[in-house]
């Protein structure tokens, strides 16, 4: 049984399915999830118990970044709604989603109801916005002509009169309409994009640290509670400064320019080079690369062999945050014969922990502990902070 299954005694009926907890109360939210977690932890066997919930300072608007499928019917009614949610001639507004976002996605769906718009309504497969204050706003289309580029910027320069705070646009094309909305398994084929307006980088701040990264790239959607996450890392994974700090699916470097400043050296890999280039940036900004090190490379057993260095005298911590199915198999057996001191395994989906805790055992290490973080506060997930230690033979 999966973990949705242990929450659905608590989700009311008629909840949005990708939104179940948004209409309930936080604070039953928060115990129907502790309770479901411990449930299914026995359910799999798991060892140990699971540290109780850390919650969302802002459970409700807090979503850094929000999409919505664009369908039209067969009237040429448009919706704007979630990926298999089709209702013609309706926006959708969400109680996780910035008031900001729910407004910005009223005015996109009247813009592109009228028939000025109609061509590039075609055209479109998704709207994503990035930014809770001053959000900036990705059109994912299918077709790229002169004609989609013209009425888009024609659409983002009347929308920035009318709502100041949108700071930019661009599009994104994807011929094939793939379900791509920032995941990880983007198109490879066919891509590029058409800036619009406003910057090129988008800026997260946390606590001493500016870091600027592409639109296209991942990131936190919950930035209220980065601060928290980073606290949490840094207290399990515990990075000294004689270590070598390894950061795989590292984005932009987020966790490579937080908890990697009180390592000896940092290495850091991830898929996306854009996001590389940014890190790099960063690292330059901060007079950083002589002791930080980013790679562009999908994460694979047999690349690992390739592009990380030989194992040192200099001991190893190692932060893992794959995306939502985890990581491609092998990768655990390679990076557990490095012997890390300490791992600290982030999943980002909770049906993904078994097989991370299993791949760790059967490799020779401990699970120490298992602190989930509400960092999608309304929905069913939870990012959960797995730390694992070598066990007593690999030592």
């Amino acid at each position: 049984m999966n973990f949705a299954s242990f929450l659905l005694p608590f989700i009311p009926a008629g909840a949005h399915p990708q939104e179940p907890f948004a209409g309930v109360p936080y604070g039953e939210e928060r115990a129907a999830k502790n309770t479901a977690l411990c449930r299914w932890w026995e359910h799999c066997g798991l060892p140990g118990r699971p540290q109780p919930l850390t919650p969302a300072p802002m459970p409700r608007g807090y979503r850094a970044t929000s999409k919505r499928r664009v369908t039209l019917s067969e009237r040429g009614l448009l919706s704007l709604g979630a990926a298999d949610e089709i209702s013609p001639d309706r926006c959708r507004r969400s109680p996780l989603e910035p008031e900001l976002h729910n407004t910005l996605w009223q005015v996109l769906h009247d813009r592109l109801s009228t028939p000025p718009y109609r061509s590039l309504a075609h055209a479109l497969n998704w709207l994503v916005l990035r930014g809770v204050q001053r959000p900036f706003l990705i059109l994912n289309a299918a077709r790229r002509d002169a004609n989609a580029v013209r009425q888009a910027k024609r659409l983002i320069d009347g929308i920035q009169r009318t709502v100041r705070e949108l700071s930019g646009a661009m599009l994104y094309f994807d011929p094939g309409r793939s379900d791509y909305y920032l995941e990880a398994d983007r198109p490879t084929d066919g891509l590029s994009v058409k800036h619009l307006s406003g910057p090129s980088l988008l800026t997260l701040d946390v606590p001493g640290l500016r870091l600027r990264y592409p639109p296209t790239s991942f990131s936190q959607v919950n930035e209220a509670m980065i601060p928290i996450l980073l606290d949490a890392c840094a207290e399990s994974l515990c990075p000294g400064e004689t270590d070598r700090f390894m950061d795989l699916y590292c984005g932009y470097g987020l966790f490579s320019f937080s908890l990697g400043r009180q390592a000896k050296e940092v290495l850091a890999v991830e898929l996306e080079g854009a996001s590389i280039a940014a890190a790099k940036e960063t690292a330059r900004r901060q007079n950083l690369t002589r002791r930080m090190r980013f790679t562009a490379a999908r994460i694979t057993a047999g690349a690992l062999s390739r592009i990380l260095p030989p194992v040192s005298p200099l001991p190893e911590v190692m932060l893992l945050d794959p995306p939502r199915k985890g990581c491609e198999p092998g990768v655990i057996g390679v990076l557990a014969r490095r012997v890390p001191r300490r791992v600290l395994h982030i999943c980002c989906g909770t049906d993904e922990i078994a097989d991370a805790v299993r791949d760790w055992t059967e490799n020779g290490y401990l699970l120490e502990q298992a602190r989930p973080l509400d960092l999608f506060a309304g929905t069913a997930n939870l990012e959960t902070l797995l730390t694992f230690c070598p066990s007593p033979s690999v030592k």
